[in-house]
């Protein structure tokens, strides 16, 4: 006897409503938790960055199964203090500070009359207080003179409001010198820096903040042909650097245009004649 065979069941064909509506969850869910990320607390987010870092990454490496010790390097963790590194936004803070401090060291020069005495000029790589040699010291000595202490004590609240780091660059001219104290300019120059720095040091600004440089003849702003040349060739620079600007950079050599009452070079703006 033949089986009948079985009648065939009706098509549903509403069956993609369901992946309709699947569809629809699905989008709905992407939607709210892009809107959730629009409005996130950054302070917050941070807070949960760092904490997941370290509970994480104990190390600089991120272990894999079966790789033994070593696997993927990982970017700094933000909590370990040796990978710690100064943000764009604390660079500002302190440029903005070094801003304020130009501006008072220029109303202060203005106001006490000492353009004809010492420069300013404000450099990529920082502050940089130009003082002629007369100013400070007598021919082939390192000793400071009497006025010039008095200049350069006025100058200790502004190197102590800020505690960036702070060098001092002794220059010559090219006229030889051989004394028993100074065989050469070379060493003449370094005493003079090192004068300078130890008068520092005497009246409160820390020694970890301070460096003495001499450059004897070798970086001359202008050609020492003439007599007013050598003069503006032999200085001293205090300079009060930028965050995370070496000791031993040192500013590009100006030209003569540069070094005129007034004027502005493309590197720094000089409030007065350089010495």
């Amino acid at each position: 006897m033949r089986k009948q065979r079985k009648r065939n069941e009706p098509t549903n064909h509403e069956r993609w409503l369901i992946t309709y509506s699947d569809l629809i969850t699905l989008l709905m869910i992407f939607f709210v938790i892009m809107y959730a990320m629009s409005s996130i607390n950054h302070i917050k987010f941070e807070s949960l960055s760092e904490s997941l870092a370290a509970a994480l990454h104990k190390s600089d490496q991120i272990p894999l199964n079966h790789t033994g010790t070593t696997a993927l390097i990982s970017a700094a963790n933000p909590t370990n203090k040796g990978h710690h590194q100064k943000t764009p936004a604390t660079l500002k803070v302190h440029d903005a500070q070094l801003d304020r401090l130009y501006q008072m060291l220029r109303d202060y020069i203005d106001k006490h009359h000492l353009a004809s005495n010492l420069a300013l000029a404000d450099q990529a790589r920082g502050i940089q207080i130009t003082l002629k040699d007369v100013v400070l010291f007598d021919t082939g000595s390192a000793n400071i003179r009497p006025k010039a202490q008095s200049i350069l004590a006025g100058l200790i609240p502004f190197f102590s409001s800020l505690p960036n780091q702070i060098v001092v660059e002794g220059y010559t001219d090219n006229v030889p010198i051989d004394t028993t104290v100074y065989p050469s300019n070379w060493q003449l120059s370094a005493g003079r820096a090192m004068g300078v720095v130890q008068f520092l040091v005497a009246h409160g600004i820390a020694p970890t903040r301070l460096s003495g440089i001499g450059y004897g003849q070798y970086r001359p702003v202008v050609p020492n042909n003439t007599r007013a040349n050598r003069q503006t060739n032999r200085r001293v620079n205090i300079v009060i650097l930028r965050q995370g600007i070496e000791p031993g950079t040192i500013a590009a050599i100006p030209t003569q245009t540069d070094l005129s009452p007034n004027s502005k070079g493309t590197s720094s703006t000089t409030v007065s004649s350089a010495s």
